[in-house]
This record gives structure tokens, sequence and C-alpha cells, in this order.
């Protein structure tokens, strides 16, 4: 099956924040009752088009849209058929054959107020790229798992089901919560050992944006935080209570995460909010965020699985330039003791077999003074290093191996980066973080850069605190080899993305 990426529109810009800070966007199942619930849930105006979620708020029964295919499932890629079953209501149907936007457009003619579109392969529902329809689309879109689908389906055919969709703030009068852009994180996801040896080389902000998004002020506000290292408590605090006025937002700080020397293991960050008055949308509560601080030579910004390797879904690339540079900065007071062996990434295409493509693979000292955020002084320190693509391996993470380890010098600043050079290339990104609070925690850790080469600008937000590259840097110890250095240089982690 043809990948759909998405694509920016736009042309590359600093940080933005991927969520409206006075809106709660829901997808709740009122009816029936064994149903009932909010679902996750991805919407087209995230990607600009359709009707603005943000100013959304909309009840109204499910009912499958059919147009006359002989499919067992309800596509809507040609004109509706059943019109009086799905006239005011909100119309379903299944993902597949034709664009987003032109199932949106049949059915608003035919009256449906909204339209749910059911993901036709297992995974999390996907990002929405309007299509050539999407001008004319007013009503909201949104897209469920395929097994919420199914949990639904029946109920859906017998008309029992009754949906909210869109901003529910001021639905409940009691109603706080927090969602993945508000709660910091350590700033890399996956950390090698060595790199975490002190308080000072490493440190996790602990904190959250608590939002009210009652119609009544949330009284006593608390949040707690917790950190698991598999399993094993390290860190329990909670904050003083606060009053949150109607539509207002707190932040809430708690004592950093710090160790003298840190156990490897997995950690897990579990914040939880609690009011005196108990909240009616549940659901925003518990908020949980993880890093790994191991002992294969793993740093990344993005997420991996310490069983299954990194975890990836959607690409990105620029709107307006052919050839571009993504690339993830780090520093270690203790980087004398590592080397960098190769670095592992994963690329997607619309059209173009990956066979024969290459993508290069750079890493630089950064010398510019941080607080200036430009990136003139760059020394290589690599020297042609490409992947060359043997198979079509969309979306499957790939490891290279550098001709000779890179060396490191204590405290030097350095980017990791992967070179793309052909139109229709994206680069594999980890939408399941949102670095937002954590880059505003860390104002002089840059993330992830992107370098426009044809314009020959840097851009020092990349594509925004919540589109983090999924790139690698493999690293052994600076006296000794990495066990697994030729395990991961076949495909080290087969793990297939999420299709957009």
């Amino acid at each position: 099956m043809m990948k759909n990426l998405q694509k920016l529109f736009t042309a590359l810009f600093l940080v933005t924040i991927g969520f409206s800070a006075s809106a709660q966007i829901v997808l709740l199942v009122q009816e029936p009752s064994n149903l009932s619930g909010s679902y996750s849930f991805t919407y087209s105006s995230s990607n600009a088009w359709g009707a603005d979620m943000d100013t959304v708020a909309l009840t109204a029964n499910a009912a499958f849209a059919y147009d006359g295919s002989a499919t067992e499932d309800s596509l809507a890629c040609g004109a509706i058929v059943n019109r009086s079953e799905i006239e005011g209501k909100i119309a379903v149907c299944y993902r597949g054959e034709c664009n987003f936007s032109l199932k949106a457009k049949n059915v608003q003619d035919s009256g449906a107020v909204a339209l749910i579109i059911i993901n036709n392969i297992p995974g999390a529902p996907v990002g929405m790229g309007g299509g050539t329809n999407s001008a004319g689309v007013v009503i909201p879109v949104a897209m469920i798992s395929q097994i919420d689908g199914a949990a639904l389906r029946d109920s859906i055919m017998a008309g029992s089901v009754e949906v909210f969709l869109g901003n529910n703030t001021g639905l409940y009068p009691n109603n706080v919560g927090s969602y993945k852009p508000h709660i910091a994180m350590a700033k890399s996801q996956s950390i090698p050992a060595p790199f975490a040896q002190s308080s000072t080389d490493f440190n996790v902000p602990i904190g959250a944006w608590v939002h009210n998004y009652g119609s009544a002020e949330a009284v006593n506000v608390v949040v707690s935080a917790r950190i698991d290292n598999d399993g094993n408590q390290v860190y329990d605090e909670a904050s003083t209570g606060a009053n949150i006025p109607v539509g207002d937002s707190l932040f809430f700080s708690l004592a950093t995460y710090s160790e003298d020397g840190y156990d490897e293991g997995f950690y897990t960050i579990t914040y939880s909010i609690v009011a005196d008055n108990s909240d009616e949308f549940p659901d925003d509560n518990i908020a949980t965020t993880n890093f790994w601080i191991n002992g294969e030579g793993t740093y990344s910004k993005s997420r991996v699985d310490p069983d299954n390797g990194p975890l990836g879904g959607n690409g990105i690339r620029p709107a307006n330039s052919t050839e571009y540079e993504w690339c993830i900065a780090f520093q270690s007071e203790n980087a004398e003791e590592m080397q960098i062996t190769g670095m592992t990434f994963a690329t997607l295409t619309n059209d173009i077999d990956l066979s024969n493509e290459a993508v290069q693979l750079s890493v630089y000292e950064w010398n510019d003074p941080i607080a200036d955020l430009t990136f003139s002084d760059l020394n290589e320190l690599t020297d042609n290093e490409f992947y060359d693509y043997s198979a079509d391996l969309q979306g499957e993470f790939v490891t290279h191996s550098f001709a000779e380890p890179v060396e490191l010098l204590n405290d030097q600043k350095y980017l990791a980066c992967a070179t793309i050079f052909i139109d229709d290339m994206f680069i594999n990104v980890d939408a399941g973080l949102d670095y937002n609070t954590t880059y505003e925690t860390f104002p002089d850790d840059v993330f992830f850069p992107v370098n426009d080469i044809g314009a020959g600008t840097w851009f020092p937000g990349g594509f925004g605190a919540d589109n983090t590259p999924s790139l690698v840097i493999n690293f052994e110890l600076a006296n000794g080899i990495a066990e697994d250095l030729e395990r991961l240089d076949v495909t080290p982690y087969p793990n297939p993305t999420v299709d957009m």
C-alpha cells in the first residue's frame, strides 16, 4: 500500500505549539453506556482543512454513509445513496480508495454535520492530508483506529451511538487536565550511561501546565509526579494546592529529578492531577513519559524501545526544498568516554522506490555560542558517510556504520545529522512526543535544527517541538567495540512505521 505522508505546505519555521492552550478537543461517545468514554483520534483541522475543531462542539448520533459500491465496508468515495440516514448526523465511513476530503465532501453534500473515518489498518489513527476537495469541506473530520471502529460498528449500525465531537471546554463544571505538550520530560529519550554520571550532566525537570477546561473554578489543584526505574520508585513529589480560574492555566513546578550517578534502566514519569471537586472528565488527569538510560550506547531525542528499537511514525520534509539536513544536538561533560560508530534512521516516500537512493550522515562540532542559536561555526568530523539503500525499505529503521569511529571532547557541542537530496523523501518522526514544555524549561538546549540547504538557512527549532526526528546516534566506549555493532549493521529494528 502506498504511504500518504504528511507534507508541510508552509516554509520552515522555528518552534510552534501543537496544542491550543484554551481548547480541549475530544471525541466522546456518550451512548450507549457500555461504549461511553473518550476515544483517541486525529482531526483534519490540524492539517488546515475542514472545520476548525477549536470552534466545534456538536452532539449527534452516528450513522454509516454508503455510496452504493459493492464493498462490505462503507468508503463514501461516491455519491451517498442513504442521505436520509445521515442527514443531521455524524457520518461514518472507512479509510481507503479515495482521499479524505472527497469522503468528507460527499457526506457533507448529503447533509451530515461531521465525518468519522475508521482506519482500515491496525495501529493509531493517522494525520489526514487535505487532498483535492479540502477547500470545499466545512464540516469537522475525525479518524479513529481500526480497533475502536470495530468496537463501535454494531452499535452504529443499530443507530444507538451518540457522539460529542469538538472542544469540550465548559461542557463540565469540573474539568482540569494536561496533555503531552504540557508536561516536562527528559531532554533526551535515550541516554548512554556514561552521559548520565552526574546531576550536572543529566537531570530531568519535573512540572506540568494544568488547564481548567471546566465552567467552574478549579479549587485546590495538586500535581504529583512519580518516577519508576523498571518498576522501582526513585522519585515521588507533590505540589502545593492552587486554584485555577475558569479558562485559565497554571504551571506547577516540582523538584528537578537528579542523581549523582543514575542506574541504567527504563524510567517512567507519571503525572497525576487532582482537585477538591471530582473531575467529570478524568481522561486527561494522568500523563506519562519515559526515558532510557542504557548500556547499549544509544542516544536519541526520539523514543527507543529497549526490546524493539526506535519508534517512529509519519514522515516530514520541507515543502519548498529538495535538499535538507535535519540534526539532533548533544553535549556531555563525559563525552570523551564514548565514540560514535554510526547512526540509525528511517525514511519514507510517496512514489519513489528507495532502492539505490542514498542518505548522507554527518557529525559536526558546533562552536557557535548556544545563546546566539546560529550555525555558522561548524566543523565536520565525518567524510562522505552515505547509507546506500539496496532495497525499498520504506519506513524501516536502518543503520549506517562510519568508516572510522568519531572521537569526542568533553563539554563540546555536537550535531548529528541526516541529509536528504531528493524531493519526495521524508525523514521518519516520532509523533508520540511533544517537547514544548521541556523546550521552554531548557532554553539553552537546541533539540533538532533543520538546515534548508538550498537557501543556506538554519532553523534552530526545526519543524517545531512536536516533530521529533527519529534519529539515533550509536556510541561505543572509546576503548572498546560495541558487541552488537555487527547486528546493527543490517536492519537493526524491523519496526514498521504508521501509515499516513
